[in-house]
C-alpha cells in the first residue's frame, strides 16, 4: 500500500496502460530507483496478484530449477516478478505462456538490467511485451505535484509564462535517487559510496556470469567528471590504461545496469547526421556530484563553476529524459555539432518534424549572447518549425520575435 510519505511516480499511468492491452509488461531502471515500489503500486489495484522477488535465494532457486512451474503459478491472475534479470531461464516458459494464453496484464516483471542483454535470455518476447523505463525521481516527483510536469508540451502550447523561482544547485547536487534525496548530504554520500561498490563487486560480477568489471567504478567516475560529454572511447581507454574494446565492454555493462543515458546527434536525416558521436552521462546527477567529490558549496565558488555548468546541462537533459515517460507530445531527444563549430545542447524532435532548440546556461543572467546559437541553428534549418528556448540558472523570463523563450531551469517542473 502507498505510504504518506510516498512519491508519487507519473510513470503508473503508463504502466497501467501498457497492462491493459499487453501480456508481458517490464517495467526497468537501475538498481534503487523505485521500481519495486511501483510495481507493488500497481499490483495493488488487481485482484489474484502474486508477487515474487528473486533477490531472495530460495524464490530463485525454484525459478532457475523449474522455471515452467514458476510461470504456471500466475494462474488467471497476475505475477509479479522483481529483479527478473537474475534467472534468465524464465523468458522461453514466458513466451510459452503468453502463447497459450494472450490475455493482457499476465506478468509483470522488473528489473535493474536490460533484460533483453543479460546472457542467457533465449527470446525477445517480442510482440508479446512492452518495457518502460523507470529513471530517478523527477522534481516534480520530488514536489508531489498532483499532475506530471510537461516542458515540451507547456513550451509549444504557448502558456503564459509565471514567476518563477531561481535553480538551487542543491537541487541539482541531489540528484533523484529516492533513497539519497531523503538524506542530510553527508549521508547520501555515504549511501552513494555503498551503492557504486555493490554495482560494482556484486552485480557488475553477476551480469557477467563470473566475469568481472574490476574497472567500473573508475569508468563511472570518469563519465561523471565530465557532465554530459561527446562519448571518446580512445580517450576513456588512455585514462583507464586498457584497450578500446574493454572500454566497450564496460560501457556496454554499465548501459545494461541502466547507469548511463546517451543522447544521439541530430540530422535533417537519418543519412545526414553532421556528427555520429553521441553524448553520455550517468543516469543522475546526484551519483555524478557523489563520484567527482562535488557538493553544493562548490557550485558557488570559482573554481567549481565549470563542473556546475557540465552538471547542469546534464541535470536538464535527464529530466527532459524523464518527461518523455508521460509527456503528451511524443518526441526523441538528440544534441547538434556541426564542424562549423555550431552547438546546440539539446534538440528535442516532435513526430511531426518540429523542433523544439534549447540552450543551456548554469548563470543566473543572460544576455544575446546566450541565444545566438539558437539563431544560427534557426536560419540553417529554415525549412524547419523550430521553438527556441534558452534555459539559465535565474529568474528572468521573456520572449523573442514570437519564437524564442528565455525561462528558468525551474520552468521545467513548476509549470
Amino acid at each position: 500500500m502507498e505510504t504518506v510519505d510516498a512519491y508519487p511516480r507519473f510513470l503508473k499511468s503508463g504502466v497501467l496502460e501498457a497492462l491493459s492491452d499487453t501480456p508481458v509488461v517490464v517495467i526497468q531502471g537501475a538498481r534503487q530507483v523505485g521500481k519495486s515500489t511501483l510495481a507493488q503500486f500497481v499490483a495493488g489495484g488487481f485482484p489474484g496478484v502474486r508477487l515474487a522477488t528473486l533477490d531472495d535465494p530460495g524464490t530463485l532457486a525454484i525459478a532457475e530449477s523449474d522455471p515452467s512451474f514458476f510461470v504456471d503459478q500466475a494462474g488467471q491472475g497476475m505475477l509479479v516478478v522483481d529483479e527478473a534479470q537474475r534467472a534468465p531461464n524464465l523468458v522461453l516458459p514466458l513466451k510459452a505462456s503468453v502463447d497459450r494464453d494472450r490475455r493482457p496484464g499476465r506478468f509483470l516483471l522488473t528489473g535493474s538490467a536490460d533484460l533483453l542483454q543479460v546472457k542467457g535470455v533465449g527470446d525477445s518476447l517480442a510482440g508479446r511485451a512492452e518495457t518502460l523505463e523507470l529513471k530517478p525521481l523527477s522534481q516534480g516527483e520530488l514536489a508531489r505535484r498532483s499532475t506530471p510536469e510537461d516542458f515540451v508540451s507547456w513550451v509549444l502550447e504557448g502558456r503564459r509564462h509565471k514567476h518563477l523561482q531561481a535553480l538551487d544547485p542543491a537541487t541539482v547536487v541531489a540528484g533523484g535517487y529516492p533513497e539519497a534525496v531523503r538524506r542530510r548530504p553527508q549521508r547520501a554520500r555515504r549511501w552513494f559510496d555503498s551503492y557504486v561498490e555493490r554495482l560494482a563487486d556484486h552485480d557488475a560480477r553477476d551480469l557477467q556470469r563470473g566475469g568481472y568489471a574490476g574497472h567500473l567504478r573508475q569508468l563511472l567516475a570518469l563519465i561523471a567528471a565530465g557532465g554530459r560529454q561527446e562519448l571518446v572511447k580512445a580517450k576513456i581507454a588512455r585514462r583507464l590504461g586498457v584497450s578500446e574494446n574493454t572500454v566497450e565492454s564496460y560501457l556496454q555493462l554499465a548501459q545494461t545496469m541502466r547507469l548511463v543515458s546517451s543522447t544521439p546527434s541530430w540530422g535533417r536525416s537519418l543519412r545526414g547526421r553532421i556528427t555520429r558521436r553521441q553524448r553520455v552521462c550517468l543516469n543522475d546527477t546526484g551519483l555524478s556530484a557523489f563520484l567527482a567529490g562535488f557538493t553544493a558549496t562548490h557550485a558557488l565558488s570559482i573554481g567549481g563553476r565549470e563542473f556546475y555548468g557540465a552538471l547542469v546541462e546534464q541535470f536538464v537533459a535527464l529530466e527532459l529524459e524523464k518527461q518523455q515517460g508521460w509527456s503528451a507530445e511524443q518526441f526523441s531527444l538528440f544534441h547538434f555539432r556541426d564542424l562549423d563549430g555550431l552547438e546546440v545542447d539539446i534538440v528535442a524532435e516532435l513526430d511531426d518534424g518540429r523542433l523544439l532548440a534549447i540552450e543551456i546556461k548554469s548563470a543566473s543572467s543572460v544576455t544575446e549572447k546566450a541565444w545566438s546559437n539558437l539563431s544560427r541553428f534557426r536560419d540553417r534549418f529554415s525549412d524547419r518549425q523550430i521553438t527556441g528556448v534558452c534555459l539559465h540558472a535565474g529568474t528572468q523570463t521573456g520572449l523573442i520575435d514570437g519564437w524564442l523563450h528565455i525561462l528558468p531551469i525551474t520552468a521545467l517542473w513548476q509549470n
